[in-house]
């Protein structure tokens, strides 16, 4: 039996051969057998079509030569897509993820206008008592660039226009870098005013809202999870695999991009994040915690690709915004550090990699 830590330095070895192979999209690391979790850990394979045997026969004999006992397990999955919708994509069945919302809370849908862009608004966040929102590059920001772009609310798949619908403009951004490294799909909006935005999240088709009360540094493989996205509406899922390479496709310029530390979070019935769901948060189940920014997924929405939120929280120095008394807001809580020695958990990255992130500002005109 494997432990997270051998399944971790094996992953580590194997998956720059193994996504050379136009077959791979994504290597990470997670349940040896995700039915009986008492027996450990291992890599899971995720491949873009049904692998035949000479394929299958191919892709053993690299992890043979890797001479390890770490068991590995193969997933057919399909490509994985960024999921921003430039079109009249289907929304919802709860048409109030991709109604006009205000004051705007975390979960529904948002974007940018010339070239259109539709998401989700993922979270309510916080920096010096200025609020804003948190989504993907790809769903506010204009072509990856620091062009002044403005956001609306709702996005333009669902109708939203500049003339009625700004609530303000993209404020800052992590570029994503063709044939790098890239750690992050982020993006965070600066609105017209602070009461444009409700420090809270949408969680059903009648506009229930919560309070998420901050987020987490670190999560397990296994973990219980939930989240508000424009076109899948309130979904559930489970954490499959952490530390994950992946390889997502953005189409036009931007073509496929290498994305390292990823979180692969599979859905408990059906799908959870299709064209729209961009820029969505997933929440800790027990306990409502913010854990992961989806960006992307498979065709079929089967499987988010999340970046761990606390890298993101870091490089913009912001917090979740929580309702306080008098109609005020304040920064929420941070929790989950990962125990020491377990790397079942997403692992932090290295000051290498935290110095190759940074947040650039998008001009105000």
């Amino acid at each position: 039996m494997a432990t997270f830590q051998e399944a971790l330095k094996h992953k580590n070895r194997i998956s720059p051969v193994l996504l050379k192979r136009a077959g791979v999209t994504a290597v990470g690391v997670g349940y040896a057998d995700p039915q009986k979790p008492a027996l450990g850990a291992g890599v899971i394979v995720y491949t873009h079509q049904k692998i035949i045997p000479s394929s299958l026969t191919s892709l053993k004999g690299v992890l043979t030569k890797a001479g390890t006992s770490v068991p590995v397990r193969f997933v057919h999955a399909g490509k994985f897509n960024a999921h921003g919708s430039s079109s009249n994509a289907r929304g919802s069945k709860a048409t109030s993820f991709t109604g006009r919302v205000r004051p705007v809370p975390g979960g529904v849908s948002v974007g940018k206008l010339n070239p259109d862009a539709t998401g989700t608004a993922g979270l309510i966040v916080i920096k010096n008592n200025q609020l804003y929102v948190l989504s993907n590059n790809h769903v506010l920001i204009n072509n990856n660039s620091s062009a002044f772009s403005a956001t609306v609310q709702p996005g333009a798949a669902d109708g939203g226009t500049g003339s009625r619908d700004t609530i303000g403009r993209a404020f800052q951004f992590v570029r994503l870098v063709p044939g790098g490294v890239n750690f992050q799909d982020s993006a965070i909006a600066l609105p017209t005013s602070n009461g444009v935005l409700n420090p809270r999240y949408q969680i059903s088709s009648s506009g229930q809202l919560i309070t998420v009360p901050g987020h987490l540094l670190s999560y397990p493989v296994g973990l219980q999870v939930m989240k508000s996205g424009r076109t899948t509406g309130f979904v559930r899922g489970t954490v499959e695999a952490n530390n994950a390479d992946i390889r997502v496709s953005y189409g036009g310029t931007l073509g496929t991009l290498l994305f390292r530390n990823q979180s692969i979070i599979l859905g408990n019935n059906g799908p959870v994040s299709l064209p729209g769901d961009s820029g969505s948060v997933w929440l800790r189940a027990s306990d409502r915690y913010a854990a992961a920014l989806n960006f992307a997924g498979t065709a079929d929405g089967k499987r988010s690709i999340s970046n761990p939120l606390a890298i993101v929280m870091s490089t913009y120095g912001i917090r979740v915004a929580i309702p306080a008394a008098n109609n005020t807001v304040r920064s929420g809580f941070i929790r989950g550090i990962a125990p020491i020695g377990n790397h079942a958990y997403v692992q932090p990255l290295t000051e290498q990699q935290r110095k190759r992130m940074r947040a650039v500002f998008v001009k105000a005109r």
